[in-house]
């Protein structure tokens, strides 16, 4: 009897998860092998949307996963887009929420960087269901959508699925305003003129900076990225857009259109006052390599951060990535011009590692011979050999491996859950915890979350850009700090945070969080990460010397030092 009942809940938790993935084969192929289950298990029933489903408590916490029922009702991919299915579907929540169940509810998830999903927008991006997504809002459903970030929230999962019925209706329900000045780069990707003039009218800032692509510039500096059609970039230039406005290196979105050779972009810039004077030498030399000119001009002498970035974009091919001309011959060129062969891109990706996924092989050989890296990993613990192999490329592996490469570290079953408990742990301030953590699996140290933003541990004391409940500060953050670089945290690690890049450290997430602020630690955390080896721009080296003067008890002698040597 106990065994049956073992069989019926393995069956269960079978079907729900391929439900819950929208496999339907899989799905299908577990409700014939055990035809009870969509009668006999509520949650078989709701992720199947199965007629006459009649839960008794409507909020209750329902196994495997623990979520209430109509969370399950909008999670399922299950044939979301069958009319009759999706019908049933509204007529199972029409009941759960007449009988009082929450439209508010939501639970954790790894596939955005916020980590929650709310049923709104579980019904947007998993059920494809705007309708669904209207009966929730008619019953109290917070357009605002729970937790911060932009990243998981309702209407990231309509414009990422360009889902246009749901976009207008949350629109129409007033989102916050940030949410749709995120939305509008996250749009450009899409090329749809009539979304972009949308989100404009209702109040997206084109000067808004929050792209993937654009190297943080303006909604402009996004366009270019993504070779947008005239008409997109009028309508930022109408709405305000500033054709002088910098990215984080200083160019404009005319430096930008002369590197990628937008010619249709460059003119309508020209037009809004952009001058030839914007375009560095940097700028040019890059758009002839590009190009692939037979003869571009020498590499100029400097080159800022952002410059060596191009070699990565040349190699990248991505259907969710702008279109950059470029390729084995572009990188030859840029590597010829002291372009840095291990340059890491705002996601964590390397020349090697984006060569190997487009299986590449020019690229990869001219990528090792200038000096590339075959043993590095990205922010997903890869090597290139890994990401050759997962790609299904074994020459281009073995190529690899005999330029130096291997395989990444293989983690035994229970890391992920060690990490995640050590997460907890720090945000937690549990010394005792995380010091048994680090002694039974070191590499924790250094090892990144499998959520999009691939934090470091380090990173969550920064308590900001990612899941929400775990952005907060202990009292004894600095203790923590301590153990963690001494176990070999790297306090300059970047992340995937606010779209990844220079600046998304555990020093820059903490100095713009309030959480420490209010904990009154964010000088004392910043003085330990510098302790530990950050790199401090500003005023915090000054401020970071006279906090520890002080905590050593020779403030006065410090201050007297600092006067006059002023």
């Amino acid at each position: 009897m106990e065994e049956a009942e073992e069989d019926r809940r393995e069956a269960e938790r079978d079907l729900v998860a391929a439900a819950l993935a929208g496999d339907d084969a899989a799905a299908d192929a577990a409700a014939a092998r055990r035809p009870d289950l969509a009668e006999r298990s509520l949650v078989c029933g709701l992720a199947l949307a199965s007629p006459g489903v009649s839960p008794g408590d409507v909020n209750a916490a329902l196994p495997p996963e623990h979520w209430p029922p109509l969370l399950y009702l909008c999670s399922s991919r299950y044939r979301g887009t069958e009319p009759g299915l999706a019908a049933e579907r509204l007529k199972i929540a029409d009941a759960l929420l007449g009988r009082g169940a929450d439209p508010n509810a939501g639970c954790a998830e790894a596939e955005s960087v916020r980590g929650w999903r709310t049923a709104l927008g579980a019904a947007i991006g998993h059920a494809r269901s705007p309708a669904l997504a209207k009966r929730l809002l008619d019953a109290g459903a917070d357009v605002a959508d729970g937790p911060t970030l932009y990243e998981g929230c309702a209407l990231w999962y309509a414009v990422r699925g360009r889902d246009l019925a749901s976009i207008e209706l949350l629109l129409a329900a007033g989102p916050p305003q940030w949410h749709v000045c995120h939305a509008l780069p996250h749009a450009l990707g899409h090329r749809d003129p009539s979304l972009i003039r949308l989100l404009l009218e209702r109040g997206g800032d084109p000067n808004w900076t929050m792209g993937a692509w654009g190297f943080k510039g303006n909604c402009l500096h996004e366009a270019v990225m993504w070779d947008s059609a005239p008409p997109i970039v009028q309508a930022l230039l109408a709405a305000g857009a500033k054709p002088s406005f910098p990215d984080r290196d200083g160019r404009t979105p005319l430096a930008l259109a002369a590197c990628l050779g937008r010619s249709n972009a460059a003119a309508a810039l020209r037009r809004h006052g952009a001058k030839e004077a914007e375009i560095r030498p940097a700028d040019r030399w890059v758009g002839a390599c590009l190009a692939g000119e037979a003869h571009p001009a020498p590499a100029p002498a400097s080159l800022a951060p952002a410059d060596h970035l191009w070699l990565c974009r040349a190699l990248r091919e991505s259907e969710d990535a702008p279109p950059v001309p470029g390729g084995a011959r572009a990188a030859r060129r840029l590597l010829a011009g002291g372009l840095d062969p291990n340059a890491v891109d705002d996601d964590g990706e390397r020349p090697l590692h984006l060569a190997a996924a487009a299986g590449n092989a020019e690229a990869v050989a001219a990528l090792l011979a200038a000096g590339g890296d075959a043993t590095a990993v990205n922010f997903a613990g890869r090597t290139p050999v890994d990401v050759a192999v997962a790609a299904g490329n074994q020459p281009l592996a073995e190529a690899l491996a005999k330029g130096g490469g291997r395989a990444g570290v293989r983690r035994d079953a229970g890391f992920r859950e060690a990490f995640e408990r050590a997460a907890d742990a720090v945000v937690d301030g549990d010394l005792a915890t995380l010091r048994a953590l680090l002694r039974e699996r070191p590499a924790l140290a250094t090892a990144r979350s499998r959520r999009p933003h691939r934090c470091t541990l380090l990173h969550y004391l920064g308590a900001n850009g990612f899941e929400h409940w775990r952005q907060r500060t202990p009292a004894n953050a600095v203790a923590v700090i301590e153990l963690l670089i001494a176990a070999g945290g790297d306090p300059n690690a970047v992340c995937y945070t606010y779209r990844g890049g220079p600046g998304e450290h555990a020093l820059g997430l903490l100095v713009s969080s309030g959480h420490p602020r209010e904990a009154g630690l964010t000088l004392a955390m910043v003085a330990a990460l510098a302790r530990g080896g950050a790199t401090l721009d500003g005023p915090y080296p000054l401020l970071a010397e006279l906090h520890d003067a002080r905590r050593a008890g020779r403030l006065a002698a410090a201050a007297e030092a600092l006067a006059g040597s002023s």
